[in-house]
């Protein structure tokens, strides 16, 4: 057995062959139904195959812990900008000395104690197919993709023992069926531009770095030092060109003169390969071309995490993309900790199973408490409406409801901006609306807007996005040529970076960087974004014609709070 972090004593209890006294077991989890997206294979996993099993040990003071964030987050608060260390957030969450020795008793006593690893409160350990089917008295099945023909091996239900079950969130992988996809979309919009727009005419059309810019006030801003780290995330085989980059800079670059290059960092099996496959290339280009393009002389990492590849030994890959990259991000230095991370992936929330949602939002949480921005795309699919036996539902993406992160839409047009039809928004099924964003969001939900779907979704959830950007007709270099890309995944790292921009003057004038950003957005710095009135969503055919949530006054679910402003926000972020 290896550990990073065992607590005193149950070290020594660990390596030696325990006598665990199992109860009865009991159901842990279970779903009605194959999720959305998926269908079963007549191909069985094989009992050999080499898997390797998460257990997310239940942690204490979860609830102080959330309440430090929020506290940490929010102008005006005494801890403002005190962002903690990973020490002393392990040290807090730290399951209890019971809670670990009665969950490793039990993997020990299904013969895992040699292969198990423990890291603050999660357990590692490789194990088969046949060995996990005993142990949690289970039946694994494969099940395909059905837009992509990916396939995993998964069960719809498991069970633990009695005695087992108190102490744990999860056991992974299991039932959950996240694939964190690309979000991105081929829908084009156009409108007219007035005359006396300073924003280019052009970018009423298509989009590049000077057209951010101009559009948010980013355009004179030359940084006198370069302290942030902008990242972007990628999962799902999808790798960033080198060559591309270059032609996008010398085409669309700003003055700040960027650097060509960047660090690919892999993570849990990531590749980073150069192809011309367009499979392969476009999310990934898309995202460090922009990011790069943005931030300039500030560094820009890439970090490619793996998911699907065979592993060593037979079997299929069950890294789970958001897990591995976020306890990644958890274990590294503040030296080496980024300042701003983009996320333009995601999957309905409904793939998900509530545990594994929970744990994936509690670790973002985590590395939004050490100082750390992060953003996620809306989703492509407007409202989300799905067609059930009991009628329409608006369906909310995932980790977009996180509350614990920032969620962003996409806009078109420049004069004014608008929402485009395939902005994602919502509310979550999992979580509650957050107390940072109930005043705005009650404030939507009093002014009866789209009455034409109510209870559709579920009004007390986490309500998303929090704001929006450019996402329409992007220029991207892919396969050495310039073509057009749109969807929230080109909101997502545009918006991140006017934050990135933001944290890093304020880490040039001795201050904090933002870290987790909503608090901020929904109180001063609401003020430093621009109100979206105009635009809507896709929502449900046979409903109002099919238009979704509507553009109004104030935060809505196409939106959020609006479009960035840099020197509002970098004020905003000062004064605070």
């Amino acid at each position: 057995m290896r550990s990073s972090s065992l607590l005193p004593g149950l070290a020594l209890l660990l390596p030696v062959t325990l006598a665990f006294e199992s109860d009865a077991y009991t159901l842990f989890e279970k779903l009605n139904t194959v999720p959305r997206g998926w269908v079963l294979d007549s191909a069985e996993p094989d009992p050999s195959d080499v898997i390797t099993l998460r257990v997310h040990v239940k942690q204490q003071n979860v609830e102080t812990f959330e309440k430090k964030l929020i506290d940490i987050s929010t102008p005006g608060n005494p801890q403002y900008g005190n962002h903690m260390q990973t020490d002393a957030i392990r040290q807090m969450l730290q399951p209890s000395d019971d809670s670990l020795r009665t969950v490793c008793e039990w993997l020990e006593s299904h013969g895992l104690g040699d292969d198990m690893m423990i890291d603050s409160d999660w357990i590692y350990a490789n194990t088969t197919t046949g060995k996990a089917e005993s142990m949690l008295q289970t039946k694994y099945q494969t099940y395909s993709d059905i837009d992509t023909g990916t396939k995993m091996s998964r069960t719809l239900s498991y069970s633990v023992p009695h005695n087992v079950k108190r102490h744990i969130n999860l056991v992974h992988p299991t039932t959950s069926f996240a694939r964190a996809r690309a979000l991105k979309s081929t829908v084009l919009y156009h409108s007219s531009i007035p005359e006396d727009v300073s924003v280019p005419a052009s970018c009423d059309s298509s989009i590049t770095p000077t057209c951010l810019a101009d559009l948010y006030g980013f355009s004179n801003y030359t940084p006198s030092a370069t302290p942030a780290k902008m990242s972007v995330a990628g999962f799902l085989e999808q790798w960033p060109q080198y060559s591309d980059l270059s032609a996008f800079l010398a085409k669309y670059a700003l003055d700040n003169s960027p650097s060509d290059t960047f660090p690919c960092t892999l993570v849990n099996g990531g590749t980073c390969n150069q192809t011309t496959d367009e499979d392969n290339i476009v999310e990934a280009n898309l995202d460090i071309q922009y990011a790069v393009g943005i931030n300039g002389k500030i560094p820009t990492t890439y970090y490619s995490t793996g998911g699907r590849p065979p592993l060593n030994g037979g079997g299929t890959n069950t890294n789970e993309p958001y897990l591995d990259f976020l306890n990644y991000l958890m274990g590294l230095s503040d030296a080496d900790l980024p300042t701003t991370v983009s996320i333009s992936y995601g999957d309905t929330e409904d793939t998900v199973p509530l545990s594994y949602a929970q744990s994936v939002c509690n670790l973002f949480a985590q590395v939004g408490a050490r100082g750390v921005s992060i953003l996620a795309a809306s989703g492509d699919g407007g409202a989300d409406c799905s067609e059930t036996s009991g009628g329409d539902v608006l369906v909310p993406i995932f980790p977009g409801g996180c509350p614990y992160l920032t969620t962003v839409g996409a806009l078109v047009g420049v004069a004014p901006e608008a929402a485009v039809d395939f902005s994602g928004g919502g509310f979550s099924n999992y979580f509650a609306r957050p107390s940072y964003q109930d005043a705005a969001v009650s404030a939507w939900i009093a002014g009866n807007n789209n009455p034409d779907l109510d209870g559709l979704y579920n009004a007390t959830g986490r309500a998303f996005p929090d704001v929006s950007a450019q996402g329409s007709n992007f220029h991207v270099f892919i396969g050495g040529s310039d073509g057009l890309v749109g969807g929230t995944s080109a909101s997502t790292p545009a918006f991140s970076s006017v934050i990135n921009l933001v944290s890093n003057q304020l880490l040039i004038d001795g201050k904090s960087p933002l870290g987790f950003l909503n608090p901020f957005l929904y109180s001063t710095g609401a003020s430093a974004l621009t109100d979206i009135t105009s635009g809507s969503s896709e929502g449900c055919g046979d409903i109002d014609n099919g238009v979704g949530f509507t553009a109004v006054t104030g935060w809505d679910p196409v939106t959020g709070l609006g479009s960035p402003n840099f020197n509002e926000l970098l004020a905003a972020a000062g004064d605070s």
